[in-house]
């Protein structure tokens, strides 16, 4: 029998996913409990860090914070870990491997990830270049261009250009195009662009979740989305292709911070797995698939986006380095199409990252 870890699972965080974070974290910790020994710490959208002690049912509404709750401590360096600091003495928590589950800015754009490594404990998930790369979408996209992997065009705008720089970034995406905060997650602050009469509102939104946004090209096509997992390099483990099916002639709005059931995730639209792609398309999405992970030095998991054209064009779309996890998203749920067990797939990816070690 495989020796049993001692697993630091981190929920929570300061960005707009914060709730994201406490319903995926639930789902990780109902389905590892059995399996691993959890050690559940906490982070307020304050950024403070509280080891948790109580019941796990608190998290997923964030009722959590009241009570049985220790401070903790991040030490860098050899001999360094988390530390719960208790009657002002730090007490080094016994942590094999960390597991972040934690959505959008602060938590997988790299930051959390560098803090982790400074103090020499393992992750799950990627590394700190790869996590601040897919979270940049405009970087995201320039690199996976780079690759000769097709992806819509995007042009960043920062709070201080001017009307001329912004109308010169339109021209160049066309109409339609999609105003997005460039380091956001989920919908939030996302807009679809018909006209020049809508700009100015879709910028405020965004700029009010990123002081760098991004304006991208619109893809006519279907969106579908790969969940993989595996090492930078070697094999690599994917699900079934899922595809998003829009009601509205809009675009795919997610916020997963609601309750569970149909409108949970989705505002206007639903997923179909496996997506009714020709064979031929299918196995060009995986490979791109496999080919966007290469190009932007994923591990662990994520899930990656693509679109699909009426001429069955794979086009990029973005990276979530940390998919949500909750019992109705869709990294799961194409684990499970194609058989998977998740319990089994989050143990693996929890001994795969203590066996890597501390990077």
């Amino acid at each position: 029998m495989a020796e049993r870890l001692n697993v630091a699972l981190l929920f929570g965080g300061t960005s707009s996913e914060h709730d994201v974070s406490l319903r995926s974290a639930a789902n990780v910790i109902d389905l590892l409990s059995e399996r691993v020994d959890l050690t559940l710490v906490g982070i307020t959208r304050g950024g403070s860090w509280l080891l948790y002690g109580g019941d796990a049912t608190a998290i997923a509404d964030d009722s959590w914070q009241g009570h049985d709750t220790t401070p903790v401590c991040a030490v860098p360096g050899d001999g360094g870990g988390l530390f719960a600091v208790e009657g002002g003495s730090p007490v080094r928590l016994p942590i094999d491997v960390v597991f972040p589950v934690l959505h959008g800015q602060g938590g997988e754009d790299g930051v959390t990830q560098g803090l982790l490594e400074s103090c020499r404990l393992p992750y799950v998930g990627c590394g700190v270049l790869s996590s601040a790369l897919c979270t940049d979408k405009d970087a995201a996209h320039r690199i996976v261009a780079a690759a000769g992997i097709r992806s819509p065009r995007c042009e960043v705008v920062h709070p201080g250009d001017g009307a001329t720089r912004i109308a010169e970034v339109a021209a160049a995406c066309g109409y339609p195009l999609f105003v997005k905060p460039a380091r956001g997650g989920s919908s939030y602050g996302v807009s679809k662009v018909e006209g020049p009469e809508q700009l100015d509102e879709a910028l405020g939104l965004a700029f009010g979740y990123d002081e760098k946004v991004a304006v991208e090209e619109a893809i006519v096509g279907t969106e579908v989305g790969c969940a993989i997992m595996g090492g930078a390099a070697g094999e690599l483990a994917m699900g079934l292709v899922d595809e998003t099916v829009v009601s509205d002639g809009g675009f795919f709005h997610i916020h997963q911070d609601h309750s569970e059931g149909a409108d949970a995730s989705t505002r206007n639209s639903s997923t179909r797995c496996p997506a009714l792609l020709p064979p031929e398309v299918m196995e060009r999405v995986r490979e791109t698939g496999t080919a966007v992970w290469r190009a932007l030095g994923c591990s662990g998991l994520a899930r990656v986006d693509l679109f699909v054209t009426e001429r069955g064009e794979v086009v990029f779309n973005e990276v979530n380095t940390m998919p949500g996890l909750t019992s109705y998203s869709r990294f799961p749920a194409m684990m499970a199409a194609a058989g998977a067990d998740m319990g089994e797939v989050l143990e693996r990816l929890v001994r795969s990252a203590a066996r890597t070690g501390a990077r």
